[in-house]
This record gives C-alpha cells, sequence and structure tokens, in this order.
C-alpha cells in the first residue's frame, strides 16, 4: 500500500474512545460540539442586544451562569481545532484547498459547503445533538437514540452518496 501520510483510522477510532471514556471520567460528560456554538451565539446576540437575548428561552439558559464563556464544551471546540491542526502540521498534509466537482467554481464550492454547515448546524440544534453528542456520547451509553441515529445517518450516507455522485464527477 501507498503511504498516504494519514493516520489509521483504527488508531483514530481508539484514541477517540479513550478521549470519550477520559471525558466521562473527567469532566463527567460525553463528547458534543453543537452547544458550544449556540453558546457562542447567545454571548454575540446578548452583547449585541442584551434585553432581546434574555428574553429568549433558548438562550437564556446559556446567559444565566456567571461567567458563559468558561463553559467546557467552548474549550472543547477550541481542542479540536488546535488538535487538528496539530495533526495536520504533524503529519505534513497541511495545505489550504477546496475540494470540488471539475465542473463547479471555488465560489460555488464555498458557498453550498457554508450553506450546508448552517443547515447542519441547525438541524442538530434542533435535534438537540450533533453527531458527536448523539452517535457517540449516546451510541457509548448503549442509549436507542444514539443506535438508530448512527443506522440512519450510514443509511442516508450511503443513499445520497449514490444520488449526487454523478454531480461530483
Amino acid at each position: 500500500m501507498k503511504k498516504s501520510g494519514y493516520w489509521s483510522p483504527y488508531v483514530s477510532g481508539a484514541i477517540l474512545g479513550l478521549t470519550l471514556l477520559a471525558s466521562f471520567y473527567a469532566a463527567g460528560r460525553g463528547l458534543g460540539a453543537s452547544g458550544a456554538f449556540s453558546l457562542a451565539a447567545g454571548v454575540g446576540v446578548n452583547a449585541l442586544a442584551p434585553g432581546y437575548a434574555g428574553s429568549l428561552k433558548y438562550f437564556s439558559r446559556y446567559l444565566d451562569q456567571p461567567q458563559p464563556l468558561l463553559d467546557w464544551g467552548l474549550f472543547l471546540i477550541i481542542g479540536v481545532f488546535l488538535g487538528a491542526l496539530a495533526g495536520t502540521l504533524a503529519s505534513r498534509n497541511f495545505k489550504i484547498m477546496f475540494d470540488k466537482a471539475a465542473s463547479m467554481t471555488v465560489r460555488t464550492r464555498f458557498f453550498t459547503a457554508f450553506g450546508g454547515g448552517v443547515l447542519i448546524g441547525f438541524a442538530a440544534r434542533l435535534a438537540r445533538g450533533c453527531t458527536s453528542g448523539v452517535a457517540l456520547t449516546g451510541g457509548s451509553q448503549l442509549a436507542l437514540a444514539g443506535w438508530v441515529f448512527v443506522i440512519a445517518m450510514f443509511a442516508s450516507g450511503f443513499l445520497f452518496a449514490a444520488l449526487f455522485r454523478r454531480y461530483w464527477s
């Protein structure tokens, strides 16, 4: 096999599992990312319009804390970014690029990726959890919702990959 410079998925999976175990032990909770983005949005809205943010039930739970920016989830997101950056720099795979179809412009790819990210972020909060929260944490606790989500995620991923593959090539 050709050396690709990427981490082994088996080693990465084992490290992720140990990280999840360590988060249960050290923080008393599993991994989850979408809550940190809601917290940051709530703090941002509160900075711009304090009366409005406080009146929203959704943001009030984040703003009731004495120091909301010292939340564990926010530091988790910062650590994920820094860890990913360190991993890619260590493997010498870092470069800024846009993967796209041959018939797609970089601008179109950027806006479709950004729009997809916004939609999946909204869906994660609507579902009250993201893939790391529902699949990893819920699945590790043998929660039925976690397993149903993982099965549905893989099934829909295979289906839509087959449907949209022709648009990519």
